[in-house]
């Protein structure tokens, strides 16, 4: 989870996330707020100086589990 995450944000490298909302897919909401949970945890591992602050929020999403939309704000300069 960690490399994709990296690919997926590296076009934001060297911009740093104010907020993170992380909608977790699976059929029952626990697991896909769990699943968004170890996103959120993997973002900052992926990019540790994009996310050192940011503030993160786990929801669900119903679905198919295994797969999470994310919508990172950045700060603006």
């Amino acid at each position: 989870m960690v490399t994709q995450l990296r690919a997926a944000t590296a076009r934001y490298e060297g911009r740093s996330a104010a907020f993170v909302l992380t909608f977790g897919q699976a059929p029952e909401p626990g697991a896909g707020q769990a699943y968004a949970q170890e996103v959120n945890k993997s973002l900052r591992k992926a990019r540790p100086d994009m996310f050192v602050d940011a503030t993160t929020r786990d929801f669900w999403n119903g679905g198919d589990s295994g797969t999470a939309d994310l919508e990172i704000y950045f700060y603006t300069r």
